[in-house]
């Protein structure tokens, strides 16, 4: 008979358990060290394209609506009491500009200028719009009308096409579009983004103290944007949606909560740049003829009355728009174009 031998089987002990258990948490912790700056990195540069993608297309659109402006008047919706309604502020642009402007169609008799006046409205604000929501992001185009007749007394403007959205909805409606759109006028100049630190970071619900903020330098440090018709540019910053814990308005400045990108659409405006700097008054807008009420034709001034815009109106006008950033605030260029003036 085969003696029995017995297999004794052994395990780990507590201690081997133990120490396989502490080496193994070391490495998740260091696997984890190396992945959530590439995750961080990753998210960043998925921001940085889709922001590039998205700011060139608005850019392209802003510079072709813009550059053969003949005039350009730049508000912000914190000075826009003067004017009831959007027709108003088209009506004061028409009458600065082309106020008595005659033409003539076979050089002898004459008859009142016609044309078109558009109002470009970059939206800081969701807002309503022929009945629809449109969300804080988009851009909005309106049209006018207007024929000065024989005389200003009788001239007329119109609504020719109702308000409506420019940018494609996918911005704002695709699966993957849960970012936020923030407009800013600037010279181009301290537009760029830096982290806040300290008391400038925003704090109260909602914020965690991982998280990091950065913001506009020149909306951070409050210094004017000093814009002119030759140093024109619109910030555009694109970030995460406030519903899924993005921007903050703090006192002063808005804070951007990372990943954050920023991209700065350069306005050349050419037309005016070119044509201004022949004239005289830089300033003034280009001079017509205008009609007398004793029927006599003259061509307008290029210098006004006191403090009285020139007779051609201004070139470049910002009288009304805040000389510093504020994104609570929409933006409007209310413009015409020469070659539709007839």
């Amino acid at each position: 008979m085969d003696k029995m031998k017995k297999s004794v089987l052994k395990g780990f002990t507590l201690v081997e358990l133990m120490v396989v258990m502490a080496i193994f948490s070391v490495l998740m912790a260091a696997a984890l060290a190396l992945t959530t700056p590439v995750s961080r990195m990753y998210k960043n540069t998925a921001l940085a394209e889709k922001t590039y993608s998205f700011s060139h297309n608005i850019q392209e659109y802003l510079q072709g609506t813009l550059e053969y402006a003949d005039s350009l008047y730049v508000l912000t919706g914190d000075n826009l009491g003067d004017y009831d309604t959007m027709l108003d502020l088209a009506e004061d642009f028409r009458k600065t500009h082309y106020g008595n402007v005659v033409v003539s169609d076979d050089g002898t008799s004459t008859r009142g200028l016609r044309g078109k006046i558009y109002i470009l409205r970059l939206m800081n604000n969701e807002d309503t719009v022929n009945g629809e929501t449109v969300p804080a992001g988009q851009i909005t185009l309106t049209e006018y009308w207007f024929d000065n007749h024989d005389k200003e007394e009788n001239a007329e403007i119109t609504l020719g096409v109702a308000e409506r959205p420019v940018l494609n909805p996918a911005y704002f409606e695709a699966s993957d579009s849960n970012y936020s759109f923030s407009y800013a006028l600037t010279n181009g100049a301290d537009s760029h983004l830096v982290t806040l630190s300290g008391t400038q970071r925003p704090s109260g619900e909602g914020i965690d103290s991982s998280d990091t903020y950065k913001a506009i330098k020149r909306d951070l440090e409050d210094d004017p944007i000093a814009i002119s018709q030759d140093r024109l540019s619109v910030a555009i910053v694109l970030d995460k949606d406030q519903s899924s814990n993005g921007y903050v308005d703090v006192e002063g400045y808005r804070a951007f909560k990372a990943p954050v990108a920023v991209q700065v659409a350069n306005l050349p405006l050419t037309n005016i740049n070119t044509t201004s700097a022949q004239r005289p008054n830089k300033e003034a807008g280009f001079p017509r003829v205008v009609k007398e009420t004793d029927g006599s034709i003259r061509l307008q001034k290029y210098v006004g009355i006191g403090t009285n815009p020139p007779e051609c109106g201004w070139s470049f006008w910002t009288e009304k728009a805040n000389p510093k950033i504020d994104f609570s605030n929409d933006i409007y260029f209310v413009f015409a174009y020469g070659d539709e003036l007839r």
